[in-house]
């Protein structure tokens, strides 16, 4: 594992900045990828470890099953792994590499019982390898708003030296200094600068709409931010899909949400009729219910027209004359 840097050298440093978070990344990762050579090595001898990653997990977080043997069988069996994975030399397993990029490649070969496979081997350290790939799998498919925001924390982890929750209070302690509700001083910090230095280096949304739009999607049920991370559905209609308390009705609007492609506004609309008919009205006390009838009888003609009723309601006054006494 490499040693991590001082705040104030990362933000010193802005051109290395802009190498482990930026364009100049992208480019100089993509560049080395087409100078290194490709060899085969065993399957065996790969390792999917993720030690470069905060919480040792793939930067990719699903891979339908059913997909993954049909792309395996109908591609990969005829025409082979054209595009070699990228590994390094393993940093605590000796004679063994450590799986960079290519998950969906490697697991296809052990689908196929694959023995070799085509890799290029780099000597990254964690930091560079962790932005390699990110950088392999975004050029092959846009990361959904689940994936963004756990690789945004993990980054924001290696850099600030701190554990997730830590990073997560952290932004929010930056936004409600940015709204005036706490004290701005937070905003002028060693930490605060390099949050927005590698949010600026990204390009793609602002550490504050980072805050208000994908911090939220930690605090929602399972199967939306399931939905959301295998790319079913969109955040923001995950988010309000979310907002639905009885779990059946929940599900049940997910799935047609998923099958049918239902707009954000018809899915607003579902939920608030779901919402509206699993809300109980507020019942009125006793006392309450025979100020409203008497209110009401007052105000009702026939009741007094009607020979029949008003018997029975003098009857019933009867009744409640001498509960009184």
């Amino acid at each position: 594992m490499t040693t991590r840097r001082k705040l104030s050298d990362a933000i010193a440093n802005s051109e290395e900045l802009s190498f482990v978070f930026g364009q100049a990344a992208t480019q100089k990762i993509t560049q080395a990828a087409e100078e290194t050579k490709e060899q085969i090595i065993p399957w065996k001898a790969i390792a999917c470890t993720f030690t470069f990653v905060p919480d040792g997990k793939p930067v990719r977080h699903y891979y339908d099953n059913d997909e993954l043997q049909q792309w395996a069988l109908n591609d990969i069996k005829p025409n082979g792994i054209r595009s070699p994975l990228w590994v390094r030399p393993h940093p605590r397993q000796s004679g063994q590499y450590e799986l960079v990029a290519g998950l969906r490649r490697f697991k296809a070969a052990e689908i196929l019982g694959l023995e070799t496979v085509p890799v290029k081997v780099f000597d990254w350290d964690d930091r560079t390898a962790f932005q390699a790939a990110i950088s392999e799998n975004s050029n092959r498919r846009d990361f959904s708003a689940l994936e963004e925001l756990d690789n945004t924390l993990r980054l924001l982890e290696i850099q600030l030296g701190y554990g997730t929750e830590e990073v997560i209070s952290f932004l929010y302690r930056m936004n409600n200094a940015a709204k005036g509700t706490t004290n701005q001083n937070v905003l002028v910090s060693q930490e605060a600068e390099l949050v927005k230095q590698i949010f600026d280096a990204f390009g793609r949304i602002t550490w504050q709409s980072f805050v208000a739009t994908r911090l939220p999607l930690l605090k929602k049920p399972s199967e939306v931010l399931d939905g959301i991370r295998q790319g079913k559905i969109h955040y923001t209609k995950g988010i309000v899909i979310a907002s639905i308390k009885d779990l059946e009705a929940r599900r049940r609007l997910l799935k047609d949400a998923v099958s049918k492609s239902l707009s954000l506004s018809e899915i607003k609309q579902r939920v608030k009729a779901l919402n509206g008919s699993t809300k109980p009205a507020a019942q009125p006390d006793l006392k309450q219910r025979l100020t409203q009838v008497v209110q009401q009888a007052k105000k009702d003609r026939a009741l007094w027209s009607s020979p029949e009723k008003t018997q029975q309601l003098e009857e019933l006054l009867s009744q409640l004359e001498a509960m009184l006494k």
